[in-house]
């Protein structure tokens, strides 16, 4: 009965069901149920305590009840459902949520069932892409969603958010509009002016209108440079020779023991990681393996590792052994690996309660440069300082409303490169049917990126992103 019923179904209408919370202990799990059928369906598993049947329920009102397996009468968990009918829902379709206990078993059984009823199994992202299609989001605002449940920073969460209401959607409805502008000035001066008025006037104002929108994308593609930091939170690496303490320090900025810290130089394997939460930011720190010296040679394995993490890293702390000549050749090495790293670097003379040798000099600034003792806890709290100034500056430079996404960066820089084209290809004299035609691809590709009139292949690219239940 229920097969043949959701066979009428199109699989773009027919219920799906997932669960909605992170799998794991917990209290309560939330499985959701959207689609056409999602009411019968959930009306064929659901028992109420009111005894009315769940398909006859208002709208946005929530029951007690169980749910029962129709076929043996069995009652699997005591649940809510809450019923709400479409539109007025997240995906734009009737949906039922049900609360249920988090024990993996009782949810296995709750999806089986309903699976068995005439749902199916929702794939990552399809409760999003459902509300997308029902128009309750564009594509931008899908995305941020995403972006909001990854967020690992404060800074993300507070764009991804301001996103969803539409920031970026508004300002990708701006460029839509100075290109239909464009479009719309392109055909009106071919069908309007005479020959030698359009093009004097023309070329001149094809220029401005082109710069205009390509600044216009400049600023929305300004911070992206900043938002794997916003989007991860930052990482710290710390670099240097083996032994120079750089686990030891790495424990103290860290707060715990996390490290090994024995008297065998080079105990740290590959490297360390530990992440802390501070000033609204998840904080990576990176103990890598040091650089080792061996027969008076700089060990190539110990620089590659180093030079690796500086490139990924957000703060550098090159950390020094105080106590300790340094060879010429290492000296090389951190000088080009400072050189890298540039103004995120900091130079950290470590060992300081030790007798101090003549300290090597490197191309950074003073301010770049400090002494401390991790062992004895001094001098640390001016480097911390140092290292929170510069994360400060880092998200200072990146509260843009909105953070961008790859495919996102990759469309506005597509469109920005084909306006510099339009440009200078219409500069020498104007050519109308291909100067329309090149605008109006140009607006496709703008919807493209709000997903007005998007592809399939698209649609699923983004959506695949999401995990299963959103």
């Amino acid at each position: 009965m229920h097969h043949n019923k959701h066979q009428l179904i199109h699989s773009d209408q027919q219920a799906i069901v997932a669960l909605c919370t992170p799998r794991g202990s917990g209290a309560i799990a939330l499985i959701r149920i959207s689609g056409n059928n999602a009411l019968p369906v959930t009306s064929s598993l659901a028992h109420l305590s009111s005894e009315q049947a769940l398909i006859d329920a208002p709208t946005h009102t929530i029951h007690h009840g169980f749910v029962v397996d129709p076929a043996t009468s069995e009652r699997i968990d005591e649940v809510l459902f809450l019923i709400m009918r479409a539109p007025r829902t997240f995906t734009g379709e009737d949906t039922v949520e049900i609360t249920a206990h988090n024990n993996p078993f009782i949810i296995e059984r709750i999806i089986d069932l309903a699976v068995q009823a005439g749902a199916r199994a929702a794939r990552p992202g399809e409760f999003t892409k459902r509300a997308f299609q029902h128009g309750k989001m564009d594509l931008v605002q899908a995305e941020a969603l995403n972006d909001m449940i990854h967020a690992q920073t404060e800074l993300a969460l507070k764009q991804s958010q301001a996103q969803m209401s539409g920031t970026l959607s508004r300002a990708l409805a701006g460029v839509e509009l100075q290109l239909v502008g464009l479009l719309g000035y392109v055909e009106a001066s071919f069908e309007f002016l005479d020959e030698e008025q359009r093009d004097l006037d023309f070329i001149a104002a094809i220029r401005d209108r082109t710069t205009a929108i390509c600044d216009a994308i400049k600023v929305l593609k300004q911070h992206f440079a900043l938002q794997k930091q916003v989007k991860q939170g930052v990482r710290v690496a710390l670099v240097g020779s083996v032994n120079a303490g750089k686990s030891t320090l790495f424990n103290a900025l860290v707060g715990e023991e996390r490290a090994i810290v024995t008297d065998i130089p080079g105990t740290t394997r590959d490297s360390v990681e530990a992440s802390v939460y501070r000033q609204g930011a998840f904080w990576q720190f990176i103990d890598t393996a040091g650089i080792r010296q061996t027969n008076d040679l700089v060990e190539q394995k110990g620089i590659d590792r180093s030079f690796a993490a500086v490139q990924e890293a957000d703060v550098v702390l090159l950390v020094i052994d105080a106590a300790r000549h340094m060879t010429e050749q290492e000296a090389v090495v951190y000088n080009e690996l400072l050189q890298l790293a540039g103004d995120k670097a900091l130079v950290v003379f470590n060992k300081i309660d030790a007798v101090l040798s003549s300290l090597p000099v490197f191309s950074v600034s003073q301010d770049q440069i400090f002494h401390v003792s991790a062992k004895n806890n001094e001098g640390l709290t001016a480097l911390q300082t140092a290292v929170e100034v510069l994360v400060q500056a880092l998200f200072a430079e990146a509260k843009s409303p909105y953070l961008l996404n790859q495919r996102q960066f990759k469309l506005l820089t597509e469109i920005q490169v084909d306006l510099e084209g339009i440009a200078k290809t219409f500069a020498d004299g104007v050519h109308y049917e291909l100067l329309a035609y090149h605008v109006k691809e140009l607006l496709e590709k703008v919807s493209e990126l709000t997903g007005k009139n998007v592809t399939e292949h698209v649609l699923d690219m983004v959506f695949g992103e999401f995990c299963v239940g959103k």
